[in-house]
């Protein structure tokens, strides 16, 4: 049955939009004024309204927009229970639309559930809003869906997504005040380089003194803030944007991941990111029955680093040869020791599928734990440094006043 969008008054005169299940649009409205609802207007989901200008085309209207993060997850956990209580799949997309806010979210979940009652698949479905469910998103899907075990592969992805969130917010919550503090520390700065220090210089120009080197390099700097400001943003800005459209080529991302993994401790920590990521995603594909090459090249597509990603190409491959899988992933070099011994653990036992989501877990634990320890030393240094900055510019202003006072003195 086809899916409709209204805009309509309620019984008190308020404006309420929604979207209804008629067979028609006639059908439509005369259910709106059933529950008592007076329509404003009715429209075919995905279609545009005469009185509004958007797009015709509900693939227009969400290709240009991407389903945020925080409405797929939502998206996720609704469908996981719907769909665990029993509900049919096309009836509990219906019901996650009606309940999203988010304009291009709700338009790409109506679309989702019109090819789903054409006969397609979810996760192929999917494919056609691939900014908005990533590759291994849609693996995840798949596999519940060849397994008809989608509502619990839904429901595990729902928790390792909320575990990615809950992260993400950990660290962003505690980025707060370090953030201020450097901002602030910089704004004191920036006064100083552009208000005292050129005062003083003029006060310097009228002694007949040679100025220190350290007293001319900081006068410069600030003559060149003062003037040159507009051009150093213009650098600032064009170094970021050229970073990134170099980033992109394919030789370049590979040196600059290959880099990061390099550096000593910001390299561990990239791997303990990568490995947890692969460690989970891995646990949810092989629980819906994915058998284990397709699951790691699931899992392979999961992976933002190059050098990893080209890694587990071989892994893929040593495990279509018959090698034991603990045994390949020792050779890509990108796994803890105490997680290989997990997962050669799982293998020994036959319990692969439930020893990984016990290594990611434990994966995750160490990356929290230095998560915290980075961002607590953060501040510190953030005040060290800055403190040092400032320092720098007293030391410059006092170095002439004490040349001052020793001609004096003599």
């Amino acid at each position: 049955m086809p899916a409709f969008e209204y805009r309509a008054l309620d019984a008190d005169g308020r404006r309420t939009r929604g979207i209804i299940s008629a067979a028609s649009g006639a059908a439509a409205r005369a259910e709106l004024r059933r529950r008592r609802l007076s329509p404003l207007s009715v429209d075919r989901a995905g279609t545009e309204s005469r009185s509004s200008g958007r797009f015709s085309s509900l693939r227009a209207a969400t290709v240009s927009r991407s389903m945020p993060a925080s409405a797929r997850l939502l998206m996720t956990r609704q469908l996981a229970t719907l769909t665990g209580a029993g509900l049919p799949l096309a009836e509990a997309l219906n019901i996650v639309a009606s309940q999203t806010s988010h304009v291009a979210s709700r338009r790409i979940i109506i679309a989702l559930r019109e090819r789903v009652l054409e006969g397609e698949r979810l996760s192929t479905a999917m494919q056609g809003f691939a900014a908005s469910f990533p590759p291994v998103y849609r693996a995840m899907v798949a596999a519940g869906e060849s397994s008809g075990a989608l509502g619990t592969v839904l429901d595990r992805l729902a928790v390792y997504l909320e575990k990615s969130a809950a992260l993400s917010r950990k660290v962003m919550t505690a980025l707060i005040y370090p953030c201020a503090l450097a901002v602030t520390a910089m704004a004191v700065i920036a006064v100083l380089m552009v208000a005292i220090v050129p005062r003083l210089a003029e006060q310097f120009d009228t002694m007949s003194i040679t100025l220190p080197a350290l007293t001319r390099a900081m006068i410069a700097l600030s003559s060149f803030l003062q003037t040159g400001w507009p051009w150093l943003l213009a650098g600032i800005f064009a170094a970021i944007v050229g970073v990134r459209l170099l980033a992109r080529r394919p030789a370049v991302k590979a040196r600059l991941d290959a880099l990061s993994l390099s550096v000593p401790v910001l390299g561990g920590f990239l791997r303990k990111v990568e490995a947890a990521r692969f460690a989970r995603t891995l646990s949810v594909l092989l629980a819906a029955g994915t058998v284990l090459p397709d699951a790691l090249r699931a899992a392979r597509r999961a992976t933002t680093n190059t050098r990893i990603a080209t890694a587990l190409d071989g892994v893929v491959s040593e495990v279509e040869g018959g090698k034991p899988l603990s045994s390949a992933l020792e050779g890509a070099r990108f796994l803890p020791a105490l997680t290989l011994h997990m997962i050669a653990a799982g293998e020994r036992s036959a319990a692969l599928e439930t020893m990984l989501p016990r290594a990611a877990d434990q994966l995750d634990g160490e990356l929290e734990a230095a998560s915290a320890t980075a961002l607590s030393l953060l501040e510190p240094a953030i005040i060290i440094i800055m403190g040092a900055l400032v320092a720098l510019i007293v030391l410059s202003i006092l170095l002439p006043i004490l040349q001052l006072n020793t001609l004096a003195l003599n």
